[in-house]
């Protein structure tokens, strides 16, 4: 969340930067935890694109997921080309949305013991009945 703060600062205030420059000191010390981790962006995008190609050739996730999945990796891959470095923003906002779906997606897919505690939690907390009482636990050539 840090970074995109950052960047829409950066994006709003560097033309003011050029007329007042007073503010070249705050600016630069903006870019002192950017060098410090680096943008990753490239990588993160690359990295998401090969996980949704390989969840659209297995059909195991959400079409909607996936797409969105592409979305965000190519928003994340062209970020490289310097006039395009403002889909940076678009990517780490994405990234959170998409990894906080597929969190969800998995965890309603999961035959985990706490898995199925946390449903009825949330089940009870939210008064949506649940059974409880369902075996969920695999069964011989399951996984």
């Amino acid at each position: 969340m840090l970074y995109i703060f950052l960047d829409l600062y950066i994006m709003f205030t560097v033309d003011l930067n050029i007329v007042f420059t007073g503010l070249f000191a705050p600016l630069s010390m903006l870019y002192v935890p950017e060098a410090l981790v680096g943008r990753v962006e490239v990588v993160g995008g690359i990295w998401i694109l090969l996980v949704t190609w390989g969840a659209l050739r297995a059909g195991r996730h959400p079409r909607a997921l996936n797409y969105l999945g592409v979305v965000v990796g190519v928003a994340g891959v062209l970020t490289v080309v310097p006039a395009l470095e403002v889909l940076g923003i678009g990517f780490r906002l994405g990234e959170m949305v998409w990894f906080g779906w597929l969190g969800i997606v998995w965890f309603r897919g999961s035959r985990s013991a706490a898995a199925r505690k946390l449903r009825t939690f949330f089940a009870v907390r939210f008064g949506k009945r649940v059974a409880t009482t369902q075996d969920l636990t695999p069964t011989r050539g399951e996984s």
